[in-house]
């Protein structure tokens, strides 16, 4: 008898809290798609690219939509303009154009009846002394035996310098963002080394440097944030700082670059 009480009241238990259940009506509103601005200028090496497009609405998460016939234009602080032309691709632009260390640029951004502006300085080049390699004696859990990159960085002195850096593995670029400001190191050598890479004798590690003004450090450094894991399991949603004018997404950046490489070897 005692058992069949206590079925009877599990029963009773779970079909309260079934019946208790709140139903919560979300309504997701349409909202307006916003232009998203990639744009891209350098000092040598890359062509200048700027790609545009828009976002998609909530519930339209599978389309990609590209931005034809816009006006594309980069002018610098000495009144010289060049118009950078929509290729083969419909929404990437492209010119065969570069940079001058010391100028400021416009980019300049006329699509669907809007206007879009944006400027950068280009800034002198962070140099890289050397690259060297070092195996690990230690590895953490997550890393595997293997090398670590290291790179030695030039510092001038009396301005601040803020820098993006890129590395590959075998021509294989990593997807980690590193990121260097001075603020601590002016005019002293900085060894930067990229902890989440692993190389193997015989690899062959490549660093590029690509040197910016604070605006676009401030875009790389929050985009960085927000796509981190850490962020994701703390971070409230928020969109990077852009440069550029009118509410669009997106940033202009202006770089200038250096590089080195090293193979691998006992």
């Amino acid at each position: 008898m005692q058992f069949i009480k206590k079925i009877l009241f599990l029963t009773l238990l779970i079909t309260s809290l079934f019946s208790c259940e709140d139903v919560i009506d979300v309504k997701l509103n349409n909202t307006e798609p916003r232009i998203v601005i990639d744009a891209k200028l350098y000092d040598q090496f890359q062509p200048a690219r700027v790609i545009i497009t828009k976002t998609s609405d909530f519930f339209d998460t599978l389309t990609f939509n590209t931005v034809s016939g816009a006006e594309v234009k980069i002018s610098d602080n000495e009144g010289n303009t060049v118009l950078i032309p929509e290729s083969d691709s419909a929404g990437v632009y492209t010119e065969n154009f570069f940079g001058e260390i010391g100028k400021i640029y416009t980019l300049t951004i006329k699509a669907d009846g809007q206007s879009y502006t944006a400027s950068a300085e280009m800034k002198p080049p962070l140099i890289i002394d050397s690259l060297s390699a070092k195996y690990r004696t230690n590895p953490l859990p997550y890393q595997e035996a293997g090398y670590d990159i290291s790179c030695r960085l030039k510092d001038s002195a009396n301005f601040n310098q803020y820098a993006k850096l890129d590395i590959s593995k075998n021509q294989e670029q990593s997807f980690e963002s590193y990121l260097f400001e001075d603020t601590y190191t002016d005019g002293n050598d900085f060894e930067y080394k990229f902890y989440n890479e692993t190389f193997q004798i015989g690899d062959t590690a490549a660093v590029f440097v690509s040197s910016c003004d604070p605006q676009v450090y401030e875009y790389l450094y929050t985009y960085a944030e927000i796509t981190s894991d850490a962020f994701h399991n703390t971070g409230t949603p928020y969109n990077p700082t852009s440069n550029i004018s009118n509410d669009a997404l997106g940033y202009f950046g202006v770089f200038s670059l250096s590089g080195s490489f090293l193979i691998i070897e006992e």
